[in-house]
């Protein structure tokens, strides 16, 4: 059996250890398949009323279907199987409520939907916007289910396949055959979207509230501003795992929410969409699975090797020293600016904190930092020209680094970058009462991650959590980071994509819960576009036994989502269109089914050892 490496080598291993032939394991067994129906139901965020009229249009047979319905999110509809659709929803309602606990930004004077007349949108006050609720489908066999939102609209409108770009087999936006951690992942990933393109229109608004503004307020979803929405997305994500009113079933599927919006908010140069006919029988999915484990037997003995090395050399670079450099970074900003500044009208001096010498200088206002923090040589220059501190607005400075922290395997460094920092959870982070420190700080630049084997470089928006201790001790908990750039080693140049969030932020708890998002370029010969994708814990990456991953390679995508144990391996393998497979390994025997959404169309089983598909008409054909 090959080394179960990867994801990939897991893969080749289930169908790669067949029996002898004298195992006892051949069919002739037809599968019976039953006459095809479709049917569709959809699902809209909870903001908008969900009463209206919704639009079905077959594009094969151009019949149209208009609905008057009360409640878009309990409709389920017959659809032509194997049909091309389009779906429109036009919602009764003209308003909707502000969703962000945070508020929805100013308005204008006399707003009557300003409740409590403080010239702000609050949470829950009503806003003036209609959204738009299209997308295009082809109806699988079985349950169809769409999560209609703008960003699903501007992707239909345009006729782009964004699957690749949303690391999904399907579109992001359409569920086929699913279980219920994928419903509750595209529900709360369409709630997000929804959310993040309600506040880029806010912003707008409020942005168009200034007389010297030519701003103009974006009515329709746009996919010039797919970065925008996401940036706002994101807010969902952590207002909701922050806040007490938010929805904590989030923190299960957090890491997956998180990289898609990274993918969607990230898409550039997406291709048109092609509508190509569909079979039901079509063996389309068994030739992308041959694809995968084609490129991995190719390299079964050298390139196993040298990828498994590859993610090594990332996993080390990533690993828990470096996040602790980011901490120390951010307690020593937070911490000298809190204590040396003009905040609390410092006088210009030199200065010792927790074994930091800081020599600071008033107009313009700099720093100049050395020393050892929390075992980690510190040297910071740091200018600061901009300030601005607003219970409103937010907390804001913005200036010019030059930074090393320096750990006992990891060096960070920050050369002449713009930096960030946002204060969040207070309305004064540097109040003289040690307990107002508490709030979240985010710190957005470039940095450089360096270990003697390789080195991280890109551009990192790192969230840092404080609070004080039940032994009142002031705590920083790093609670989350996106990280892009590239990794570079003798081995490789590889590009990668890294979101870290903390799932389960209860306050007071200095022990985290880090799920990482990882996307990484990794070409092989044979396979130069190859794309992985991984969601889970940082340090199973290299040895993934059970694990929800995807793989990218000639233009299609697979979903791929493995379990084990023992020496049973079972993998749901998703393809395009809504087909997927179902392999199952337990010592030398096969068993599972290919499937076109919640219709069987071959069974898997093994003939003289080598696991295969056995087809209605008799055929027979091997995994590899």
């Amino acid at each position: 059996m090959l080394k179960k490496l990867i994801s990939v080598s897991l893969l080749v291993s289930l169908v790669g250890c067949g029996g002898t032939s004298d195992d006892k394991q051949t069919s002739s067994t037809s599968v019976t398949v039953e006459e095809t129906t479709s049917s569709v139901s959809f699902y809209i965020a909870p903001w908008q009323a969900q009463s209206g009229t919704l639009t079905l249009v077959n594009d094969n047979t151009g019949n149209i279907e208009n609905i008057d319905v009360a409640n878009i999110n309990s409709v389920t509809l017959p659809a032509g199987a194997l049909n091309f659709h389009r779906v429109e929803f036009v919602s009764d309602g003209a308003t909707l409520p502000c969703p962000s606990f945070a508020g929805c930004g100013r308005t204008f004077r006399d707003n009557p939907y300003d409740e409590n007349s403080n010239r702000r949108i609050d949470y829950q006050e009503q806003m003036d916007m209609t959204l738009s609720y299209r997308a295009d489908f082809l109806a699988a066999p079985g349950e169809n289910k769409l999560y209609l939102s703008p960003v699903s609209s501007l992707i239909s409108d345009d006729n782009l396949d964004i699957t690749l770009q949303s690391v999904s087999a399907t579109p992001f936006y359409h569920l086929t055959h699913s279980q219920l951690n994928d419903n509750l992942e595209a529900e709360l990933l369409t709630n997000a979207l929804t959310f993040g393109v309600i506040l880029k229109r806010a912003a707008d608004i409020e942005l168009s509230l200034t007389t010297s503004s030519s701003a103009v307020v974006e009515q329709q979803a746009k996919l010039e501003s797919l970065q925008l929405y996401r940036t706002y997305a994101d807010r969902y994500v952590s207002e909701n795992l922050l806040n007490v009113k938010g929805n904590q079933l989030l923190q299960s599927v957090v890491g997956e929410v998180k990289q898609k919006l990274a993918s969607i908010g990230e898409a550039q140069n997406i291709k048109q969409r092609t509508l190509t006919e569909q079979q039901l029988h079509s063996k389309e999915l068994l030739e992308d699975v041959r694809n995968i484990l084609g490129v991995a037997r190719l390299q079964e003995q050298k390139y196993s090797d040298e990828l498994s090395q590859k993610l090594t050399e990332f996993v080390d670079i990533a690993d828990n020293e470096s996040q602790q450099t980011l901490i120390v970074l951010a307690n020593v900003l937070y911490d000298v600016i809190y204590n040396f500044s003009p905040l609390n009208d410092t006088e210009a001096g030199i200065y010792t904190l927790q074994g930091l010498t800081i020599n600071y200088q008033e107009s313009p206002y700099s720093w100049v930092i050395s020393g050892q923090y929390d075992n980690h040589e510190v040297q910071l220059d740091l200018n600061i020209p901009q300030w601005r501190i607003s219970g409103l607005l937010g907390n804001q400075v913005s200036g010019v680094m030059n930074a090393k922290v320096i750990g006992t395997d990891t060096q960070l460094s920050v050369d002449v970058s713009d930096l960030v920092l946002s204060f969040d959870g207070t309305d004064d982070p540097f109040a003289n009462d040690q307990s107002e420190t508490t709030g979240q700080l985010t710190i957005a630049t470039n940095v450089t991650l360096k270990n003697e084997i390789s080195t991280l470089n890109g551009d990192i928006s790192l969230a840092a959590n404080r609070f004080v201790t039940p032994f009142e001790e002031l705590v920083t908990v790093l609670s989350g980071f996106d990280f892009k750039g590239q990794l570079v080693s003798e081995n490789q140049i590889t590009p990668f994509s890294l979101q870290a969030i903390e799932a389960t932020p209860f306050i007071d708890e200095a022990s985290t819960n880090i799920v990482f998002a990882v996307q990484l370029e990794l070409p092989l010969n044979g396979a130069n576009d190859l794309q992985f994708a991984y969601v889970g814990s940082l340090a199973r990456l290299t040895e993934i036994t059970n694990a929800n991953i995807a793989l990218r390679l000639k233009n299609r995508a697979l979903e791929i989502n493995l379990r084990t144990v023992g020496n049973n391996i079972n993998a749901v393998i998703k393809g395009a269109q809504g087909r997927w497979l179902d392999v199952k390994q337990k010592g030398r025997n096969y068993s599972g089914g290919l499937y076109f959404g919640d219709t069987q169309i071959a069974d898997v089983t093994a003939v003289r050892g080598v696991p295969g598909i056995l087809f209605p008409d008799g055929t027979f054909e091997s995994l590899f």
